[in-house]
């Protein structure tokens, strides 16, 4: 007979207040809720730079915020690749360069 899968993970969902736009949420989640309150934060940052601009629809405004954060996200998966491009050249670059200096060593100094 097979036992039940026991969950590990001792992580405790809470509850976490957070508003955005306006709108006060309940929202449920194992994160530490000042990961959580940070998130909000951003998202509202977002609206607000959106909102600077004028009066607009809150609808419109939701989907306009989540379209500029997709863009930093994405962006940031750019640069993100891109930085692990440069690492890998590098690493490699520089194994060169100590793979040629081991070689250049006479044997006896190796040794000892």
């Amino acid at each position: 007979m097979s036992r039940p899968k026991v969950d590990v993970d001792t992580k405790i969902r809470q509850t976490i207040e957070v508003t955005i736009l306006g709108q006060r949420m309940l929202l449920k989640a194992d994160e530490d809720p000042r990961h959580i309150e940070r998130l909000a934060s951003y998202v509202n940052r977002k609206v607000d730079e959106i909102s600077a601009g004028g009066a607009v629809a809150s609808t419109k405004l939701a989907l306009l915020a989540s379209l500029n954060i997709a863009n930093d996200y994405f962006r940031t998966l750019d640069e993100l690749r891109e930085f692990k491009r440069q690492v890998e050249v590098k690493s490699r670059s520089l194994l060169s360069e100590l793979d040629a200096s081991i070689q250049e060593v006479p044997k006896e100094k190796i040794i000892g």
